[in-house]
């Protein structure tokens, strides 16, 4: 070891006694409590030894020299101040020139603060702490204090969310979303932030927001068990922990713990009553608040949200807005956009590969899988077969021969490899399903298929399908399937063509079709190419959603009778694993820099839009050079997925609301937050520069063999079991689960119904009934009977005979309104019970209402028509009798409870 080596052997442990990070240029992170980088990068090709940063801005600067050297020299002093003087423009500076000086060979230690004028070079002991740092410049830095994080007694979800966390108010961010699966430990996890940020930080007051009132409870017992403190004493002993439960919070208050609602009530001046019921949260369009709110906007210094995607949906959100100096951090399992949008797209932990985006489709959809050999095994390329091979990134064509025997792999088929044998064994399987399995009750004509769209990889795919499509289907001509690519001519007119004329029945596309087009009559979507973007994938399924009157749909389908759903034919597995975001392509940029310093100068915080767009751009073209192992090493080394980030980025840029960058200075906090994955993980930018290669798709011809065909089980099988697990797990906290689970025979009303739909369409997107039931009749078709008419298929009632077949409480399935009348007629024959025609002809009207929607009563029915309650409570003599009446015909045609 060389004697300079020595000396810095011993200034690193300075460094690390002091509680700085000590590391290399490259690996340099933000946000850092405090960095020193060896051999900081100065202007005019200068470096020095150490180039200290506090809060990702330049603070001093520190020349080591070997232990022999004499460091009190005005030599070394002019050196190190000229290096205060030379930091490049792209780097945050707390000050210009930087203020604080060191110089050391390892035995002695000479400190200078040159905002005093008058000062000179003098020896110190020990290295100044980050938190003397702030306090010797004035900065205004309330994280710097933060002790390290230990690991001991945390799961890594836990440590990455509170490390993260920490990392991201360091660096200037107010708003965070932690991502975190359901039984991680949420709860917990807010626990420990509250305590380090109480503990060793400036807050006082931190709100923690439930979903509902008997969550508030549970989160006040899990603070009054959390032991994680320096002294084990439980949180509640330290810091006072109150639950929101009259109009005033209790002085001294460390925690509060509340529902919006309660919140939005106590704003307002409201009485709040110390009660077990729960808060409804619905979307309201007076949530407005006060002109003089009870508590002031910098009441809370700490907002932590459960279940996120909730509380700060719709105008909820004005209530959150008001406490504006508040920092946030949200806490979810089932992020959507509106929650990444209000966190400033600042997710500093995704501990969850469930996707929540809830569709609000209009038809639901049933999955038809279709699996061969090359889509779910691969094959072989032979020595001597002609392959064309085609350069992505830069269109080149050529073909060529084989000169050797070697696999491909399935991933490699949906990525580089076209086979054309494997296009033709896909296509006359769903052509042998159309009129077998898809639609068997229509007539069997191939002029009027389905209009089906088919998703295709790239243009040489699409030209294929089209091409093999027209063997398979028969066809001569040139309309019955064609694509739909920026290649083949209007795209406009031929969405137009597609949607309205008979005889364009198939439009295959890459993703031209994929959003913002509305064919309404579509109810075929094939999925050719495999998706990995959540966004993307829920965009090209939703171009089967959109409804349409019959006649409409049998202007271009003569032989279709309705749209009650569309069919996802899968050919390549898309809908058998999760989704994450779209590629976008490369674009040009007017300045020349290398990649290696474009993520240098985006590291250190120079974020205007042609870098970022830059960036965005190399992201995408990484992502489709790249294998699965590469991406899944990439989203290893960055907790994002190159997809993802380059999307998220690309949208940013497109929002002409977005703010602007001015000033390396400036807090520019979305634009941080989007490129965190990059600029947080120094391993992560270098594996991108070695992911700067060549990409290669192959057209091959070969064989084929089918697998299987049919709707796909599996989907089903974990659509059903989360449903089951679902209307278990909430028996206790949702009214009709809790009614159904105990079989007590009380009313369940539309009301409870429509809370009990939310709740499921909230929890998944695949809960809605009518998918539920075909779930239910893919797995056990013989005790599922199917609606057919509109009334039964969308009998809101349909979700009370689900959960009593997921319950076991009955063995078919069967919608109330194909047997209503059947037992509307018993329920009046019943020997103990002798109505008047009047009284039957009266509470007849009713019987379809019920049917359909559940338990109603007398004041349900005035709320209506009181003309009918009217009519009634004179029929059978009372109210009272009339809502026994009502409830005995709710429980029969509905439950059928004869009792």
């Amino acid at each position: 070891m060389t004697p300079e080596e020595k000396a810095r052997q011993k200034i690193d442990q300075w460094f690390n006694d002091a509680g700085w990070q000590v590391v290399n240029r490259d690996d340099y992170e933000p946000n850092y409590t405090a960095a020193a980088i060896r051999e900081g990068l100065l202007q005019g090709n200068l470096e020095a030894d150490y180039f200290l940063f506090v809060g990702g801005k330049a603070v001093g600067i520190l020349e080591a020299k070997r232990e022999e050297a004499d460091i009190t020299t005005h030599i070394v002093d002019e050196q190190v101040e000229t290096y205060a003087h030379r930091v490049p423009n792209h780097y945050q500076t707390w000050r210009r020139p930087l203020p604080l000086l060191y110089k050391s060979n390892g035995r002695l230690l000479l400190f200078r603060n040159m905002l005093d004028k008058e000062s000179v070079y003098t020896e110190i002991n020990r290295l100044h702490t980050p938190w003397e740092i702030v306090k010797m410049l004035g900065i205004e830095h309330p994280f710097a204090g933060l002790p390290l994080l230990r690991k001991k007694g945390l799961r890594d979800c836990q440590y990455e969310a509170i490390t993260e966390l920490e990392k991201s108010f360091r660096s200037g961010q107010n708003r965070a979303l932690m991502v975190l699966a359901t039984g991680a430990g949420k709860t917990y996890t807010a626990c420990l932030a509250s305590y380090r940020f109480l503990a060793y930080t400036e807050m006082r007051r931190v709100l923690f927001l439930v979903d509902r009132n008997n969550l508030a409870k549970q989160a006040e017992t899990e603070f009054g068990t959390f032991r994680l403190t320096d002294s084990g004493d439980t949180f509640n002993t330290i810091y006072a922990v109150n639950r929101l439960r009259s109009p005033q919070i209790p002085n001294g208050s460390n925690v509060v713990i509340s529902t919006i609602q309660r919140l939005f009530s106590l704003l307002k001046g409201d009485n709040i009553e110390d009660n077990d019921d729960d808060d409804e949260l619905q979307e309201q369009s007076d949530v407005e608040l006060p002109v003089n709110p009870k508590l002031p906007p910098d009441f809370f210094d700490l907002i932590i949200i459960d279940e996120c995607h909730r509380s700060i949906y719709g105008n909820w959100r004005k209530v959150l807005e008001y406490f504006s100096s508040a920092r946030m951090v949200g806490l979810t399992a089932t992020p959507v956009p509106e929650t990444l949008a209000f966190f400033n797209n600042n997710r500093i932990v995704n501990y969850t590969l469930e996707k929540s985006i809830v569709d609000g489709v209009n038809v639901d959809y049933r999955i038809y899988r279709i699996k061969t050999k090359a889509t779910e095994e691969g094959g072989a390329i032979l020595e001597g077969d002609k392959l064309k091979v085609e350069t992505r990134y830069t269109g080149e064509v050529k073909q060529i021969s084989s000169k050797e025997t070697k696999n491909y792999t399935k991933e490699e088929l949906n990525r580089s490899i076209v086979n054309p044998s494997q296009i033709k064994l896909i296509l006359s399987t769903y052509r042998d399903a159309i009129y077998s399995e898809l639609y068997p009750e229509r007539e069997p004509n191939l002029d009027y298929l389905p209009k089906t769209l088919i998703f295709a990889l790239n243009e040489a795919h699409a030209s294929n399908i089209v091409q093999i499509g027209k063997e398979i289907f028969g066809r001569t001509d040139d309309r019955f399937i064609q694509k739909i690519t920026y290649s083949a001519g209007d795209s406009n007119e031929l969405i137009r063509q597609f949607r309205n004329d008979k005889d364009f029945r198939i439009a295959v596309t890459c993703t031209l079709v994929a959003t913002g087009t509305d064919v309404k009559p579509l109810e075929v979507v094939i999925f050719m190419r495999d998706v990995r973007s959540q966004p993307l994938y829920t965009q090209m399924k939703g171009r089967g959603v959109r409804t349409i009157g019959d006649e409409q749909l049998r202007n271009v389908t003569p032989n279709a009778s309705s749209k009650d759903c569309f069919f996802l034919v899968d050919a390549v597995g898309v809908t058998e694993h999760e989704h994450v975001i779209p590629t976008f392509t490369d674009e040009p940029t007017t300045e020349i820099i290398t990649l290696k310093e474009l993520l240098e100068r985006i590291t250190h915080g120079n974020l205007p839009d042609v870098y970022l767009k830059r960036l965005a751009a190399i992201l995408a073209r990484l992502y489709n050079k790249a294998d699965n192992a590469q991406r899944a090493e990439f989203m290893r080394l960055s907790g994002d997925d190159m997809q993802e980030l380059s999307a998220r980025i690309y949208l940013f840029i497109e929002n002409d609301n977005r703010p602007p960058f001015r000033d390396i200075n400036e807090p520019n906090n979305e634009r941080k937050g989007l490129v965190s994955p990059i600029v947080n993980h120094a391993e992560a930018r270098k594996y991108m520069l070695i992911l700067a290669a060549g990409f290669v798709n192959t057209l091959i011809p070969g064989e084929d063999e089918l697998i299987s065909k049919g709707f796909s089980v599996e989907e089903a099988q974990n659509t059903t079991e989360a449903f089951e697990s679902y209307v278990r797990e909430h028996s206790d906290d949702v009214e009709a689960l809790r009614i159904l689970y105990n079989n007590t025979g009380e009313p369940i009303t539309y009301a409870m119904l429509k809370d009990l739909e939310n709740r499921l369409k909230m929890e998944n997107n695949r809960f809605s009934p009518r998918h539920l039931w075909n779930s239910y009749a893919i797995i056990n078709p013989s005790a599922v009977k199917q609606a057919t008419k509109k009334e039964e298929t969308e009998a809101l009632t349909n979700i009370i005979q689900l959960v009593r077949f997921a319950y076991h409480q009955i063995e078919r399935l069967e919608s109330v309104g194909l047997s209503a009348r059947q037992y509307f007629n018993l329920w009046c024959g019943q020997t103990q019970r002798e109505l008047t025609a009047t009284q039957k002809e009266i509470i007849g009207q009713v019987v379809d209402y019920i049917a359909a929607n559940g338990a109603c009563f007398i004041n349900d029915i005035k709320a209506d028509d009181k003309t009918r309650a009217a009519q009634m409570i004179r029929a059978f003599g009372s109210i009272k009798q009339a809502d026994e009446a009502l409830g005995s015909l709710f429980n029969f045609i509905v439950l059928r409870k004869t009792a």
